[in-house]
């Protein structure tokens, strides 16, 4: 559960490895979870803003940190922190692409995932600053082109087809495709921008 108040700071960058630690001993991919759980976890929530989903995902970056973690060939806390929110990264565009997640992590590592609590819930949204980032989604939504503006609205919003949009605009599914992922770009390059962002990588 998420109960603390104040995230602790990440290890210095130049601080031996946890991941590396754990090869040889378990309980330190205990503490590397420890280390960087709420960090991923609101790293993703800014991303999806979904809790539920959330929990998923980060769940799952351990998992295959786990299974991977010999694969890793840092030595640094700065290299394993960069390499960690890779696999975050890449399992946001799996989850973008195939419109959903499994609730699998947990089992292969033979943990049973908690129910989220009204309060696990709101301290994720609050680390992820959802109503801000809301609002930052809407300005660079309107800030689009129209014709993107729409296509990412029906699209993502309405959770409309590609093609049912192509259709009803008489244009092709590959011309109504470019426009929401050009749209989609643009909202995310904007919100990068945003003095406002945590300190939680990019």
């Amino acid at each position: 559960m998420l109960r603390r108040k104040v995230p602790r700071p990440l290890r210095p960058e130049d601080a031996a490895s946890l991941l590396r630690r754990s090869l040889d001993d378990a309980d330190a991919f205990a503490d590397f979870y420890g280390e960087y759980v709420r960090g991923v976890s609101a790293f993703v929530m800014r991303r999806v803003y979904d809790a539920e989903v959330a929990l998923d995902l980060t769940s799952e970056t351990f998992a295959v940190a786990f299974e991977r973690r010999r694969q890793f060939r840092g030595r640094t806390a700065g290299e394993e922190q960069a390499w960690l929110y890779a696999i975050a990264r890449n399992l946001l565009l799996h989850y973008w692409r195939r419109g959903g997640v499994e609730r699998a992590a947990m089992a292969r590592l033979g943990i049973e995932t908690p129910p989220l609590t009204d309060e696990d819930i709101e301290r994720l949204e609050q680390l992820a600053d959802t109503d801000a980032l809301r609002r930052e989604v809407a300005t660079a939504l309107d800030n689009l082109p129209a014709d993107q503006a729409y296509a990412v609205r029906q699209r993502v919003l309405c959770e409309r087809s590609y093609a049912e949009v192509a259709a009803e605009l008489g244009q092709s599914e590959q011309t109504i495709r470019a426009r929401v992922s050009r749209g989609l770009r643009a909202i995310g390059a904007s919100i990068e921008e945003s003095p406002t962002r945590g300190q939680v990588p990019s």
